[in-house]
């Protein structure tokens, strides 16, 4: 099982600035017929930023994160946990085998938004967005040589996004106009994600080993059982990363095994129509760990790896823990 961070997504700067316009104009025109308020609402498209929040809590490259987001519209900040696990499901020769693998996502983000009413008074409305998902998916492992492993898959994961929001002072008054379709709602949602990663292998000196791996993955998003209809949307999301990791010996033993140490860094993004939803397109991340073999005799068994990263990129920087299994 990898659980390193490859590609880190959040709440979109575009999405918060559609979000606060649409809040702006239905503020100011809060007595307004509803249905006009709904119209305003359903052009924002906001369906395209919380399907990439779902994209993001299903993904199969996240693990645990935080992240600080400053897009010059409102500062704010996320965190995400992913648990993976993977393992053999069939084996046809050294070089050919099928692995599956599950996951379990969460995502969590509170925004307190101020509001204020036509008259001045203040008011303000504390918002909390969260997402769960539930993933597996089957993957083919093929050697091809010269330290090449090419690995295809197939993921299906089901989320399911939620908000919850209490209105203060002068915010009252838009409840009944933003109840609904901007706050306190649910939907759920089927994410369909063909990928494949292309890994290489090297060792350049006795217990050193320094990997590269591509990735890339294409992710149908499709709603269903939205409290409300605006909520409806069926989007799609793109991502890539390339990741390099150095084990060397740290000429130390844990509990009689050797004790290794790891160097990593990394370098990923997104593409498709709504790679730019996100406020950025790319993202990078440098970080080690600590890798020790389960086994005390088989230096070729899997490993227990542990170790964090610093995340950064445009209008975006946070840290990443992960804790796994390597094969």
């Amino acid at each position: 099982m990898r659980s390193s961070a490859r590609n880190h997504r959040n709440l979109a700067p575009v999405l918060e600035v559609r979000f606060f316009v649409v809040l702006s104009i239905v503020t100011h025109a809060a007595y307004a017929v509803a249905q006009s308020s709904r119209d305003l609402i359903g052009a924002a498209r906001l369906g395209s930023g919380y399907s990439q929040i779902l994209n993001l809590t299903a993904s199969p490259d996240i693990s645990s994160a935080h992240l600080d987001i400053s897009n010059g519209v409102a500062p704010h900040s996320f965190t995400i946990t992913r648990i993976p696990y993977e393992g053999s499901l069939l084996t046809f020769s050294d070089q050919n085998s099928i692995g599956w693998r599950v996951s379990g996502g969460y995502f969590r983000e509170k925004d307190e938004l101020a509001i204020g009413g036509l008259d001045g008074a203040p008011g303000s409305v504390a918002s909390k967005w969260s997402a769960f998902s539930a993933t597996g998916g089957l993957f083919l492992k093929s050697k091809l040589g010269y330290g090449f492993t090419f690995e295809p898959g197939l993921d299906l994961s089901m989320a399911r996004l939620l908000n919850d929001a209490s209105y203060k002072g002068a915010a009252a008054g838009l409840k009944p106009l933003t109840d609904g379709p901007l706050f306190n709602w649910h939907e759920n949602a089927w994410l369909v994600t063909p990928n494949a990663a292309l890994e290489w292998t090297t060792n350049i000196a006795s217990a050193q080993t320094l990997t590269i791996r591509g990735h890339i993955a294409w992710s149908w998003i499709s709603s269903f059982d939205e409290s409300d209809p605006l909520l409806r949307f069926r989007e799609t999301a793109g991502s890539w990363s390339i990741q390099s990791a150095y084990t060397g010996p740290t000429g130390a033993q844990l509990f009689a095994r050797p004790l290794n140490y790891v160097v990593n860094a990394g370098y990923g993004g997104f593409f498709g129509a709504n790679h730019s939803a996100l406020g950025f397109s790319t993202l990078a991340n440098i970080g080690g760990g600590f890798d020790l073999p389960i086994s005390r005799d088989d230096a070729q068994a899997k490993h227990v790896r542990v170790g964090g990263a610093y995340l950064f990129g445009p209008h975006v920087s946070g840290w990443t823990v992960s804790l796994g299994l390597t094969y």
